[in-house]
This record gives C-alpha cells, sequence and structure tokens, in this order.
C-alpha cells in the first residue's frame, strides 16, 4: 500500500496521510514485538548452547559421586542464577517494547522524547501484556509539557496589533508615511509594467 495506491482509490492527501500514519504505529507496534521474541529467541539459544558445553564438560570431568555432586550443586546454582537473569532481561525488554507501543500512540511528536519525563518505577506490565501507571503520566505532560504533543490541526496565530500592514488607500496617506516611495506606490497600485 503507497500513496499512489491510496489517492488511486479517491482519498484526498489529508486521508491518505492519516492512513499512512496509522501503517506506520501498526510497523512499529509489530516491529516491537518482533524484537521481544527474538530476545528472548537468543537469550534461551545462549541458555541452551552454554548448558550444553556444561554437560559436555562434566561428563569429561566425571569423577567419584562427591566430585559430580559437587560439580552439579554448582551448576544447578549457575543455571538459577542465570535464568533468573535471563528472566529479568525478559520483563524488561516486554516492558520496553509495550511502552514504545503505547508512546507511538499518544501523538507525541517523538516518542522517544517522553521517556525521560516518565516514572519508570510506577510503570508496570500485566499479565495481559497491558501496562499501568503509565495513562496519568501522559496526561500530565500533556498539560505540562505540551509541545512534547501533536495537538493536530492548529488555528493560525494572529497576535493583537499583528497581521498585514494596512495598506494606504489614496496617495495623500500614502505620503504621509515617512517611508514613502512614490515608484513603489505607483507599481503598487497600477502593476508592475
Amino acid at each position: 500500500m503507497n500513496t499512489e495506491a491510496l489517492k488511486a482509490l479517491g482519498l484526498n492527501d489529508e486521508q491518505v496521510k492519516g492512513v499512512m500514519a496509522l501503517k506506520g504505529e501498526l510497523i512499529k507496534q509489530e516491529n516491537a514485538k518482533l524484537d521481544a521474541v527474538s530476545a528472548e529467541r537468543d537469550s534461551l539459544n545462549e541458555q541452551m548452547a552454554q548448558r550444553d558445553k556444561d554437560i559436555k564438560d562434566l561428563k569429561k570431568n566425571v569423577g567419584d559421586n562427591e566430585e559430580l555432586s559437587g560439580k552439579l550443586s554448582e551448576l544447578q546454582g549457575k543455571y538459577d542464577t542465570d535464568t533468573k537473569a535471563l528472566s529479568e532481561k525478559l520483563a524488561a525488554t516486554k516492558l520496553d517494547s509495550a511502552l514504545g507501543a503505547a508512546l507511538a500512540k499518544t501523538k507525541a511528536r517523538d516518542p522517544q522524547d517522553l521517556k525521560p519525563f516518565l516514572d519508570m518505577e510506577a510503570i508496570k506490565i500485566n499479565d495481559d501484556g497491558e501496562l499501568t501507571g503509565l495513562n496519568d503520566q501522559i496526561t500530565k505532560l500533556q498539560e505540562s509539557k505540551g509541545y512534547l504533543f501533536d495537538g493536530g490541526t492548529q488555528q493560525g496565530y494572529n497576535p493583537a496589533g499583528g497581521g498585514t500592514p494596512k495598506q494606504p488607500s489614496n496617495l495623500a496617506e500614502a505620503m504621509q508615511a515617512k517611508d514613502f516611495n512614490f515608484t513603489e506606490y505607483l507599481k503598487q497600485t497600477q502593476g508592475d509594467n
């Protein structure tokens, strides 16, 4: 799907832009999920390779039962530590992935710019993969740091006394201006000839 195909379907430029933005968000979400799964796969592959190596070493070094029991206890402790570290790493990856997907939906100009303003200790991911503690923080940021978010189509800004200067309606008014230039006045009133 590209902009030309959408225009061929009769969508106007604004609609095409909206559809492409939605497509971009979906791609970001799917990439975040893919990153989490890839990280999990890589961690499990590393763990399996290390266990295979340890088992091979254990078979080579089989001695009496006491030595074997000591090595098994040592390996069990190592595996427990590794498993805990991998679980924590996987949980952090899942949280980061879910956070990235959630921030992409906030209409932030750059979702990564929001992270320094978030209290990460208050943000948790539940068993359903939903984030808790984020919505309140985003609402507060939208109020206090609105410049980080795209407010949609904005009305033109016209400060009091601003705008286009009033053009003189006749030669007498034009001559009263301190920067009056007769040649420029003729060009404006009669056009370039």
